[in-house]
C-alpha cells in the first residue's frame, strides 16, 4: 500500500486496508440459517448462530444477531433478547466493532437485571466475561475491575464449561492489571479443566498464548515460548487463520531477535484474510514496537501509521494512544 503521510491520524480517506490479495471482508452477508419461527426456536436459532462465529463466519452471525433480536423483541422474550444482545456483542468485538460490542453487552446485562435473571448463573458469567473481554479492548481496567468486583464471580469459580470462558477473560483481566500470579492461576486451570474435557485446543480457549505472555512479562522466557509455540503448532495443525494469526502475534513477543520479528510478520499476513479487524490492529502495533527495537524506524513508522489507523477505526482509545506513543519514537511506551 501506498503511504502518503507518516503523520498518526492523517490518513487518505480513499486508502482501505484490505487483505493484499484484494479480498474484501463484507460487513454483511445473508444469513444461512433457517430463520426462528418464533420465540421458542430462537435457543436453536442463536445456537446455530454461535457455531457460525466460532468458525469466524462473523459478517452472517452479525446479522442473524439481530434478526433475533428484532424476533424476540417482537414476541416479548427477555430471555430471548439477553441472549442476542449478549452474543451480537461478542461477534461485534471479535469484528473490532469495540463501542458497538460494549453498548451491546451493557444492554443485555440490564435486561438480564431488570428481568430477574440469576445473577451467579451461567448467563451472567458469560454476560460478565464478554463485558470484561470488550473493557480490556478498550484498555479500561478500572472499569474492568470495578465491574468483576462486587459481582460474586471474583473468588472461587465452579468448574463447569459454562464458567470456563470468565475464568480464562478473568486471568487476562489480572495480568494486564499487574496481578501476574492470579493471572497465571486462572489461565492454567482452564488448560486443565479443557483437558479434562479433551477438548483443550485454542480455537476453544488461547489460554497458552495468554499464559506464555503473562510469563514473558516476568521474566520466564524459555516457558513462554514454548507454551506459545505448542499453541502455534496446534493451530496451524488445525485451526482458524485468526487463532493462528493471535498465536504468532504473541510468539512475536516472546520469542527473541529476528524469530520474534518473523513470527510477527507472518501473523499480519495472516490476519489480512480474517475479519479480526482488532487483532489485526494490535498484530500491527506489535510489529511496530519491535521493529522500533531493532531501530528500522522508516518502516516502523509505515507499519505503526496502519496500525493506528485501525486502533482508531476500532474505537480502542488504550491501543491508539500505544500506537501514537511507539510512532513518537518511544520504544516502552
Amino acid at each position: 500500500m501506498t503511504v502518503s503521510d507518516e503523520r498518526p491520524g492523517l490518513a487518505d480517506p480513499d486508502r482501505d486496508l484490505t487483505p493484499r490479495n484484494g479480498t474484501v471482508l463484507p460487513d454483511h452477508r445473508p444469513v444461512p440459517l433457517t430463520p426462528p419461527a418464533d420465540a421458542d426456536d430462537l435457543p436453536r436459532y442463536l445456537h446455530a448462530l454461535r457455531r457460525l462465529a466460532d468458525a469466524d463466519d462473523l459478517a452472517a452471525a452479525h446479522s442473524g444477531c439481530t434478526l433475533a433480536i428484532d424476533v424476540a423483541g417482537r414476541y416479548g422474550s427477555a430471555a430471548g433478547l439477553v441472549t442476542a444482545y449478549s452474543q451480537r456483542s461478542s461477534v461485534a468485538r471479535r469484528l473490532g466493532r469495540l463501542a458497538e460490542a460494549a453498548r451491546d453487552a451493557d444492554a443485555a446485562a440490564e435486561l438480564h437485571a431488570v428481568t430477574g435473571g440469576d445473577p451467579s448463573g451461567a448467563a451472567a458469567a458469560l454476560l460478565m466475561s464478554r463485558r470484561i473481554a470488550v473493557l480490556l479492548d478498550l484498555g479500561d481496567l478500572e472499569c474492568a475491575d470495578g465491574l468483576l468486583a462486587p459481582s460474586g464471580f471474583a473468588g472461587v469459580l465452579p468448574d463447569e464449561p459454562e464458567f470456563l470462558l470468565l475464568r480464562y477473560v478473568r486471568g487476562r483481566l489480572h495480568a494486564e492489571a499487574s496481578r501476574p500470579g492470579e493471572g497465571l492461576a486462572d489461565l492454567y486451570r482452564c488448560g486443565e479443566r479443557l483437558a479434562v474435557r479433551r477438548s483443550d485446543h485454542p480455537g476453544v480457549l488461547p489460554w497458552r498464548s495468554a499464559a506464555a505472555a503473562v510469563l514473558a512479562g516476568l521474566g520466564a522466557g524459555e516457558a513462554a515460548e514454548r507454551l506459545v509455540a505448542e499453541e502455534v503448532a496446534l493451530t496451524r495443525r488445525h485451526g482458524l487463520a485468526s487463532a493462528l494469526g493471535r498465536a504468532l502475534r504473541i510468539q512475536g513477543q516472546v520469542r527473541p531477535g529476528a524469530e520474534g520479528t518473523c513470527s510477527a510478520e507472518e501473523s499480519i499476513r495472516v490476519l489480512r484474510g480474517t475479519p479480526r479487524r482488532f487483532e489485526l490492529a494490535m498484530a500491527l502495533v506489535d510489529y511496530g514496537a519491535l521493529l522500533n527495537a531493532a531501530r528500522r524506524r522508516p518502516q516502523a513508522r509505515r507499519v505503526l501509521r496502519d496500525g493506528l489507523e485501525l486502533a482508531q477505526e476500532c474505537g480502542s482509545p488504550a491501543l491508539v494512544a500505544r500506537a501514537r506513543a511507539l510512532f513518537a519514537g518511544r520504544t516502552r511506551p
